[in-house]
């Protein structure tokens, strides 16, 4: 049976429930490679949320640093060029908990602590 794993630390790093959910979805689409292309349309309809909270909850976990997000384009049989889902490269839980600790650092001047804030 197929699964995947997300570090405990996650915990550690105040996501709210919806945060959590986007990114763990993200880390099971990405596999291995770390990296997917679903459409918010499609992670809305598999986690039974509204695709604005969706395109949110991504925002949110670009600004985070969780993911790196970079919009795509294709082009069809006409020539016309489109914008095609979203290429999110999925940052492991330590990448993002040091990336923490550095925005902490450098808006709290106390590097490596947790705040009640969830701002990050």
């Amino acid at each position: 049976m197929p699964y995947f794993r997300i570090d405990n630390d996650i915990f550690l790093l105040r996501l709210d429930p919806y945060e959590l959910q986007v990114y763990a979805y993200l880390v099971f689409c990405a596999g291995k490679k770390g990296e997917c292309w679903p459409s918010t349309n499609t992670i809305a309809r598999a986690l039974g949320m509204s695709q604005s909270t969706v395109i949110g909850k991504i925002d949110s976990l670009v600004r985070r640093q969780f993911i790196d997000k970079r919009t795509t384009t294709r082009r069809s049989d006409r020539g016309r060029i489109s914008t095609a889902n979203n290429h999110y490269h999925i940052r492991s839980v330590a990448e993002a908990k040091m990336a923490h600790e550095r925005f902490l650092g450098a808006h709290h001047g106390t590097p490596g602590t947790l705040t009640d804030e969830g701002d990050i």
